[in-house]
């Protein structure tokens, strides 16, 4: 601050002993425009406490994780230092944990120059964190002393959503916070540590994420074109773009679903924007890349790579996965690459490079289900919960057999991991897109839900405000408390549960179908979208269901109002009666037909605002318990068995808690019924009270059991 020049950038200001400007030969490459948004401080956040671990040491808390640095006020005398240090966890003692900072100092230093108040921020760095740690103040700091400068690419944000659980609105809140967070220029990775580069991968599978709740087009355009300049003649592309890593030598090393970000983001630009020309822009791109991996498989199978990483094991997740084979996670995304290629190829009137790609993509899926499908059990290699959702979300599953692979998945979230998820960020991406499409939207939304390991909700329990690298924080694995790739349930928020998806590319049809789901009271939902404002809001009662939309100028859509399994239903709009006793009456400008399903009452829509409001009365339970089955008479303490037949009378598929009763509920499962499906379940249980008792499961009528002395 002392080699400050008073008055340096005031009109007037005698600069003639300043040195000149030299002339240097310009850089190669072409000089664009550029095409993203400037990086600013779009945000001042207040700290809310500060603490004191040891003397003249204080560290101000900001509440919240984010990037960008602080800005200082200070007044003290001249020379004295004054020492910033960034952190995003304080330990017990209210001392800062600066493990997950790994190589980054984080750290700034201001001497003072003793005149007054002094203001001061650093604009040539970026820090990650929520806490800072100030020393060398003079006297007691105040609150109003440090301000936190929230400093990211000012991508316009698109998207907002809330609803009646307050655990996924903080999700939400975290999601979006990191998200921002990485917006530097590039979507980078982590910027509490040394790793700030635009690693390839994590974006990549939080690509819709980002879309719904961001206008990224020239973002992702830009990031795409760095992608492009740092690819190598053989179509080889690093997994970091653009190219800054610590190992320059290692930055093309072979993970070929973190290189599928390429494809993937130049089709979701086109899909999400109908921008034609990123396809055109990236079309030789791309065949390079597609056929750079055609030159690494072996017979069709790309068996290199990172895999299903940060998949959680036991109590922790790990870099390594142990549940999926690396060889299927790379194939599936190498069939994905050469599918995206050919639907590119078709859309740019390359016939020939179509029916090539295509054929490609069609004997790369016969060899994947060759290597990795069961016939005989409907499932994928180990059965883990990546192995049959990945090939359900890519399409890649025999014909006929989709059904059979998601009930395999559901029973492994449900029976083997009591409703958790087992992925890491490839497989978690695949279940946010299949639960629903298959009819099991209630398990996502369980899955969602959960407060304990692992899950978003055991993040939140423990006051994160950003999402972490893995499901748990571990120190001793230098976890990152600001990273994007577990962002990808924020989809199921938007396409399942307000119910948002994309029909044509650009929006130009839409689709609206909010899914009902266990204990969801309403949902508030809406994007801006190259076409305009489309918007979700429903709320519901026990026999009532009442949906908002918007639909914009020059699109269509088709909005699925559910029946909640109610009968005799009846549907208005703003009013009026325009659906009844099963047939479409019609009467409202801009609603052009109807049609009902098992599940759902669909009508085709122009553009404009609609208020539907469906009414009807209960059904009879849907679920059917019958047989009964229990032993006359056992020992005290003697585990034995109670069974009975479960059938889901429904045209839908469900999740019930099956519960035995002795008294009171002894025992519980929940348990995925498919729509029609009946089965046996039996529970293991034992009494100790001994005479002659009345046990019971589901709504049955009790059976006597004698419990005798042991």
């Amino acid at each position: 601050s002392q080699l400050e020049k008073p008055g340096w950038n005031t009109p007037g200001y005698a600069d003639s002993d300043w040195s000149k400007a030299q002339i240097v030969e310009p850089p190669d490459g072409e000089l664009t425009s550029q095409l993203i948004p400037a990086i600013k401080v779009v945000k001042t956040i207040k700290p809310v406490r500060i603490l004191n671990p040891e003397e003249n040491v204080y560290v101000y808390d900001f509440g919240q994780h984010f990037s960008g640095w602080t800005r200082l006020r200070v007044s003290g005398s001249k020379n004295t230092k004054v020492t910033l240090r960034y952190a995003g966890r304080v330990y017990d003692d209210y001392k800062l944990d600066r493990r997950n900072n790994q190589s980054a100092e984080q750290t700034d230093t201001y001497i003072l120059k003793g005149e007054g108040t002094e203001i001061w921020e650093p604009r040539f760095t970026l820090h990650g964190f929520r806490y800072v740690e100030v020393t060398g103040l003079p006297g007691r700091p105040r609150l109003e002393s440090l301000e936190g400068c929230f400093v990211r690419s000012v991508v316009e944000t698109s998207g907002s959503f809330t609803c009646s659980n307050p655990l996924l609105n903080q999700i939400h809140h975290n999601i979006c916070w990191t998200f921002m967070s990485s917006f530097q220029s590039i979507p980078q990775d982590a910027a509490e540590r040394d790793e700030r580069v635009g690693w390839l991968g994590d974006p990549g599978f939080v690509a819709e994420d980002y879309i719904y709740n961001f206008d990224t087009a020239s973002f992702w355009a830009k990031w795409l074109n760095d992608i492009k300049d740092s690819q190598k003649p053989d179509g080889n592309v690093p997994f970091v773009s653009p190219l800054h890593w610590r190992d320059a030598s290692s930055v093309y090393s072979d993970m070929p679903a973190w290189k599928s970000s390429y494809p993937l983001f130049v089709w979701y630009v086109y899909q999400y924007y109908q921008d034609k020309r990123i396809l055109r822009q990236h079309y030789d791109g791309l065949k390079k890349l597609v056929d750079f991996l055609s030159a690494k498989a072996d017979n069709c199978i790309v068996s290199c790579g990172l895999g299903d990483h940060m998949e959680p094991q036991n109590s922790f997740s790990n870099f390594t996965p142990k549940h999926t084979p690396v060889p299927l996670t790379s194939t599936a995304y190498y069939y994905y690459d050469a599918w995206i290629l050919s639907q590119i190829a078709e859309i740019l009137g390359k016939a020939e490079d179509a029916k090539y790609y295509s054929d490609l993509a069609k004997n790369i899926k016969e060899a994947f289900n060759r290597e990795f499908f069961d016939y005989s059990t409907s499932q994928y290699s180990t059965g883990s919960q990546t192995s049959n959702a990945l090939p359900l979300y890519l399409g890649m599953t025999p014909e006929g057999r989709e059904k059979a692979v998601a009930k395999n998945l559901v029973n492994d979230i449900i029976m083997g991991h009591n409703g958790h998820l087992s992925t890491g960020i490839i497989g978690t991406n695949a279940l946010a897109q299949v639960l629903s499409k298959w009819g099991w939207v209630n398990i996502m939304y369980q899955i969602a839900t959960q407060t304990t390991f692992p899950s978003w909700g055991y993040e939140v329990l423990r006051g994160a405000t950003t999402l972490w690298e893995a499901f748990e924080y571990c120190p001793q694995y230098l976890i990152s408390l600001n990273m994007k790739m577990f962002g990808s349930v924020e989809k199921f928020f938007y396409k399942d549960l307000a119910g948002i998806s994309l029909a044509e590319p650009g929006y130009k049809r839409i689709t609206i179908k909010p899914h009902i789901v266990d204990d969801l009271k309403y949902v508030k939902a809406s994007i801006k979208t190259v076409k305009g404002k489309i918007k979700s809001n429903w709320v519901r009662t026990s026999n009532e269901f009442q949906l908002d939309v918007s639909i914009p100028v020059n699109s269509q859509a088709k909005v699925s109002i559910p029946k909640m399994g109610l009968e005799n239903v009846a549907v208005k709009e703003s009013g009026k009666i325009i659906f009844g006793d099963g047939s479409y009456l019609g009467g409202v400008a801009g609603i052009i037909a109807a049609r009902e399903s098992a599940q759902y009452i669909t009508f085709n829509v122009g553009c404009g605002s609609y208020s539907f409001k469906l009414g009807g009365t209960l059904k009879k339970p849907l679920i059917k318990y019958s047989n009964l089955e229990l032993s006359g008479s056992v020992k005290s303490g003697e585990p034995f068995e109670i069974s009975a037949t479960i059938e889901n009378l429904s045209s839908y598929n469900l999740l019930p808690e099956v519960k035995v009763y002795y008294d009171r509920t002894i025992n519980s499962k929940v348990i995925p019924l498919g729509d029609g499906e009946s089965r046996k379940l039996a529970f293991t249980i034992k009494l100790d009270e001994t005479g002659d008792h009345k046990v019971s499961i589901g709504s049955l009528s009790p059976k006597n059991i004698n419990v005798r002395e042991a």
